[in-house]
């Protein structure tokens, strides 16, 4: 949503979305514990049962299948963990390096508070995912006309 306002500045975008990714992973790392503790004063102040956590899980509608499966691995693995690695895995794969790469160099470019987020590292990475436009030779000229190019604005 950051990347859709007009107002948002892309790199600010990409360090909310760097922001996401590490959240969600530190989440999934280790946020288990505390996550169901509070679950579990939840049930309890609403007097929702709570379910055993070592017995086993029964999938789908029949009670008669054995499952080795339990609540507490069910919960963990195949409903946290799943939803977790499921919005990491779009966010890596909307915001993959390359694209990241692009967004950030094409913002070093703009003219914006006097070029305030201009970095030639970011420009010089966006210029070798070009490399049919930008041989070798090419790559040291446009490093040394960038430093040239700011000192000048």
């Amino acid at each position: 949503m950051a990347l859709q306002k007009k107002d948002q500045d892309i790199v600010s975008a990409m360090k909310l979305v760097g922001f996401a990714k590490r959240q969600l992973q530190d989440m999934r790392d280790s946020r288990w514990n505390s996550l169901i503790r509070d679950v579990f004063l939840f049930f309890v102040k609403h007097g929702i049962m709570i379910p055993e956590m070592d017995m086993n899980y029964v999938r789908g509608k029949s009670k008669r299948k054995k499952s080795s499966v339990t609540y507490s691995y069910h919960l963990r693995v195949e409903v946290f963990y799943a939803i977790i690695d499921l919005q990491l895995s779009e966010l890596n794969n909307r915001f993959n390096e390359v694209n990241t790469d692009l967004l950030l160099g094409m913002a070093s470019l703009s003219p914006d508070n006097s070029f305030a987020n201009y970095d030639k590292d970011k420009i010089m990475k966006l210029a070798t995912h070009y490399p049919n436009e930008f041989t070798d030779s090419m790559l040291e000229d446009l490093s040394f006309e960038l430093d040239i190019y700011i000192d000048y604005v």
